[in-house]
């Protein structure tokens, strides 16, 4: 047995998941990995340091990749050293501190030419399966999902272009992004991409069930947000045991469908055109044969220009229908929709959704193509219409909503429009196949607000577009706690337009 690593002063959970985090080198693991761990409470280390490291070594001291028993013997002189947060950040060979040499350009264009030796991944290899043990833990690297932690409960995958990877390690060196070292940087990671993922000993590649995030153009806190919810997503399933595993996510692993490839970009609506005309007509239509439809609020009051978030109870399958149905044709101003890829999935409707300002979204993972669409469409200055609970309500009272509405709200300004679709319920009760016969269903437009004007107005209020270092946990927990509030905020405000009945999880004094 090799020697154990430093442990964390933290003490880890075996009820905490193991979340393997991959991607090839700049894609963001190691920044991306370290907030995200921050926030959940998790440790975290970046397995690369370990290449790094014994890669640094071995230049020092004149040892070949061929020497395969020299280069071995280095890994007994290798630690990681653990923080009181519990993130392996500090590297030391033989007592010493060496951190800011394992990243030095020398080790860059070198550390892929051992990487490849498999005597020193076989002995790397207990090391890092030793660090995970305990649990609670985000580790990043190039084969954490395939070889190291095959079984850990939440399995990611970031990429990004080259392109994008190199300006980014050049931005990180001070390096100008048009000089001859910005080129140098793309040609060395070009050559280790093909390195790595050609290689016969564990290539770089996603993980079977890995969630793939692809981070060109996101910010730092973009990123970070999709990871969390994917870990979220990933680790409520079930307890994780000693060993990094998760039961219940063995379980969904054998029921749940390949992840689907994603669909060709959708249209954004900008104008009611001749598709979105008719399909609210039709629409009106068939509810009309149903019930009567009621329209409350001062509709002078909507924007006619800018980004709009419409925020909306979601108690049916008829609420897209009365929602977008009765307001695109009065509002003049056609309203997008993020709906379930299985949509596009049927020729036909596939047709009419791309041309009717739907957008895919892959439910119940971390889409970063429907958050980045959801964003294009605001920044664009449109209408994006959203249901923040995620799901329809089983008895038509109020759920509690996710933050998602808030993060959205606050980072493109946009302004808010709460929406309460009263006895939709009714309707379209959950479970029936088709609506049946109500008297009347009533759809109540709020007030329009912006998120920041509506915090400042409150004394002492945290703003949800403060941007605290995702290093500072304390930061973190005040964003976390921000972004909570804010879809509080909404969501009060879109149980001001319902029924008592239907005000549900925010029924104790809704703002007005």
């Amino acid at each position: 047995m090799l020697p154990a690593m430093t442990q964390s002063a933290v003490a880890p959970s075996d009820r905490l998941p193991v979340v393997a985090l991959d991607g090839p080198g700049s894609s963001g693991k190691s920044s991306v990995g370290a907030a995200a761990a921050a926030r959940l409470g998790l440790r975290f280390c970046d397995t690369g340091l370990l290449y790094r490291a014994v890669t640094f070594a071995a230049l020092r001291r004149g040892i070949g990749e061929s020497d395969t028993e020299r280069l071995v013997a280095l890994v007994d002189a290798i630690r990681l050293e653990a923080d009181a947060a519990g993130r392996y950040t500090t590297v030391t060979l033989d007592g010493d501190d060496v951190t800011a040499e394992v990243h030095v350009p020398e080790v860059d264009a070198a550390v892929s030419a051992y990487a490849r030796v498999p005597a020193l991944r076989s002995a790397l290899l207990e090391r890092q399966r030793e660090i995970a043990a305990g649990g609670g833990i985000v580790m990043a690297g190039r084969d954490i999902g395939t070889v190291i932690l095959p079984d850990a409960a939440v399995k990611l995958y970031l990429d990004a272009k080259v392109a994008e990877r190199a300006r980014r390690r050049a931005t990180e060196r001070g390096v100008a992004a048009a000089g001859p070292e910005a080129e140098e940087i793309l040609g060395q990671l070009q050559a280790r991409d093909d390195r790595d993922a050609s290689r016969a000993v564990a290539p770089l590649r996603p993980a079977p069930g890995a969630i793939v995030i692809r981070t060109d153009g996101n910010t730092l806190e973009t990123t970070v947000d999709l990871v969390v919810a994917a870990i979220r997503d990933g680790s409520r399933l079930g307890a994780v045991d000693a060993a990094g595993t998760s039961r219940a996510g063995q379980d969904r692993a054998k029921t749940r469908p390949a992840r689907r490839p994603p669909t060709a970009p959708t249209p954004i609506a900008t104008r009611v055109g001749f598709v979105i005309w008719t399909a609210s007509f039709v629409m009106r239509f068939i509810a009309g044969l149903f019930t009567r439809v009621r329209i409350e609020g001062d509709l002078t009051a909507f924007p006619r220009h800018g980004a709009v978030l419409i925020a909306a109870n979601h108690a049916s399958n008829a609420d897209p229908v009365l929602i977008g149905g009765f307001l695109n044709a009065r509002l003049g101003r056609p309203i997008n929709w993020m709906g379930k890829r299985e949509v596009f999935e049927w020729p036909f409707i596939s047709w009419l959704a791309r041309r009717g300002g739907v957008h895919p979204v892959e439910r119940g993972a971390a889409d970063v193509e429907a958050f980045k669409t959801a964003m294009r469409i605001l920044d664009g200055g449109n209408i994006l219409a959203v249901f923040p609970e995620g799901t329809r309500s089983p008895d038509g009272r109020l759920q509690l909503a996710k933050d998602g509405v808030a993060v959205l709200a606050a980072r493109s300004g946009a302004t808010i429009v709460p929406i309460g679709v009263g006895d939709s319920d009714r309707l379209w009760p959950k479970g029936r196949r088709m609506p049946q016969r109500t008297p009347s269903v009533t759809v109540r437009i709020g007030r329009p607000f912006k998120l920041a004007d509506a915090f400042a107005e409150g004394a002492g209020t945290i703003r949800p577009d403060d941007d605290p270092p995702a290093a500072d946990r304390a930061g973190v927990a005040s964003r976390r706690r921000s972004n909570a509030a804010g879809t509080d905020l909404i969501m009060r405000r879109i149980a001001a337009l319902l029924p008592s009945r239907q005000r549900g999880a925010y029924g104790d004094d809704p703002a007005a």
